[in-house]
């Protein structure tokens, strides 16, 4: 399916935001091919059907369509008499960034820590679908529509901002959803598991025993789900609880490392920098502490 994805770096960058109607059915939507721009449409009343990609659409009242930017689109029927309707109109992000190559979004930011590779990621927004809300919606849809024909000068970041706002809550909805899988409670094991004992690392085989599966797949599937090894998460936890130690307590490096279980302080240096880009050292020279 053509979907569409934003960058969790750079806001959608709009052009266009509006709403319309069409009270007695004569209209039908537009033949064309939007080089530069991705499309939003929600329908307020009424049904409209949109073709894309020979791949056909039809939108009722409280349902939302994404169409993407260089795939032609279309209709082939007349709007029903009465259809009222928003639309946006955007650019995605600049090129600098490949999104076929990007990493999702993870949805488990069980850590305080974000790290930079948290705005390096995409965040695909479910193709169509139908708001659990409609009048907050629309609401939203209305202030949008206001503030892009306000005439003050930064009009043009504040509606990509609230956009972004906008499109962040439908993003939301569907990781509610993604979270009632069977693999997104295992992996939500997993991640308790890892939190109530992040004084140290677990082992593979206590992992294992603990979930009661084979750990093989335990890792796969971790990976698969987080975008992050096992191991590397476990790490993460660990310096997260050794940079609250560091701010909270009147205690140095080689007493940090050996509370945690490492085996030795430049083992420990050599993790923390990999988690948080800094050493130990540089750290504590960037923060406030207790």
């Amino acid at each position: 399916m053509n979907e569409v994805s934003l960058y969790t770096n750079t806001l959608p960058l709009i052009r266009e935001i509006g709403h319309m109607w069409d009270d007695r059915g004569i209209l039908d939507h537009p033949i064309r091919l939007m080089e530069t721009l991705n499309v939003f449409i929600y329908v307020k009343k009424g049904d409209i059907q949109v073709i894309e990609d020979d791949m056909e659409f039809h939108l009722q009242s409280g349902s939302y369509l994404f169409l993407k930017k260089n795939v032609p689109h279309w209709g082939t029927r007349l709007y029903t008499p009465g259809t009222e309707w928003y639309y946006i109109h955007f650019y995605d992000s600049f090129d600098y960034i490949n999104v076929e190559t990007s990493r999702e979004y993870s949805k488990y930011q069980h850590s305080t820590l974000i790290m930079e590779e948290t705005y390096l990621s995409k965040m695909t927004l479910p193709k169509t679908g139908t708001v659990k809300n409609p009048e907050y919606t629309e609401l939203q849809l209305k202030k949008l529509c206001e503030e892009y024909l306000s005439p003050h000068t930064l009009r043009p970041l504040t509606t990509s901002s609230m956009t972004y706002q906008f499109f962040i809550d439908l993003y939301s909805k569907k990781l509610e959803e993604s979270n009632k899988s069977k693999q997104h409670r295992i992996v939500g094991k997993m991640i308790d598991l890892f939190s109530h004992s992040s004084s140290k690392k677990l082992s593979s085989k206590e992992i294992s025993e603990s979930i009661g599966m084979n750990y093989a797949y335990l890792s796969t599937l971790f990976r698969k789900e987080t975008g992050k090894s096992i191991t590397q998460f476990q790490d993460e936890l660990l310096i997260e609880k050794a940079i609250k130690m560091l701010k909270e307590k009147c205690i140095n490096i080689s007493e940090v490392s050996d509370s945690l279980g490492f085996s030795n302080p430049f083992y420990f240096s050599r993790v923390f920098k990999k988690v948080t880009g800094v050493s130990p050292t540089t750290y504590l020279n960037e923060i406030y502490r207790n």
